[in-house]
């Protein structure tokens, strides 16, 4: 993501903090923690990372199964609406995964993130890295889609239009996960009368 884009995407999101949770996507995208968390093994000693948190959609659900839960997110604006839910077991972290994480994790989540990221391949390896053995890995997305889902795709940070999972799932595959799979597990109802599907990419460390 060039200059430029980073700050359309950075503007967007502080602006978009304060009604994102009552959009109509997003309450459509609350109830996919259920059908997510249904395909992974989760315990109390767990510590899971989620990437592209915002504003706590995956990470106040999770932290209920889990030890701990590190809600990482570039947007200080949308990871002060999660820090105002007081959730004791969630730690939220400012910071670009492409500068490094000091923690190591039972498993990484992230639910619309990913087409806002332009290296796929190295984000794959930067949460390789922050597994331990056998950590898990969910990865929910897009599939490829024409544009429309976002409409304005620059000021909105998106570098992405969805992805073709099995593609994906080979990029996975190259930064060293293993047990890979993919599932359609969602559909959006859009205000413009469309139907988007996501899916969820699973494996482990």
């Amino acid at each position: 993501m060039t200059n430029e884009s980073q700050a359309l995407a950075e503007a967007h999101f502080a602006q978009a903090a304060e009604g994102f949770e009552h959009s109509p996507i997003s309450k459509q995208l609350a109830a996919l923690s259920d059908q997510v968390f249904a395909l992974l093994q989760l315990n109390k000693n767990q510590r899971w990372l989620d990437f592209g948190a915002g504003t706590g959609a995956l990470s106040v659900p999770l932290a209920e199964h889990v030890g701990q839960v590190t809600a990482l997110d570039t947007s200080a604006a949308m990871l002060a609406k999660l820090i105002d839910k007081n959730v004791p077991n969630i730690t939220a972290l400012e910071q670009d995964i492409f500068n490094g994480l000091s923690e190591c994790y039972e498993g990484v989540i992230s639910s619309m993130a990913l087409h806002h990221v332009a290296d796929i391949a190295g984000l794959l390896s930067c949460m390789h890295q922050c597994l331990g053995e056998n950590g898990q890995l969910a990865l929910v997305d897009l599939y490829s889609e024409d544009g429309s889902f976002h409409g304005d795709n620059a000021a909105k940070g998106v570098v992405h239009l969805g992805f073709d999972p099995q593609q994906l799932l080979e990029l996975a595959a190259a930064a060293g996960f293993k047990d890979l799979s993919y599932r359609e597990i969602f559909n959006i109802k859009h205000k413009n009368g469309r139907s988007y599907p996501l899916f969820v990419l699973l494996g482990r460390a």
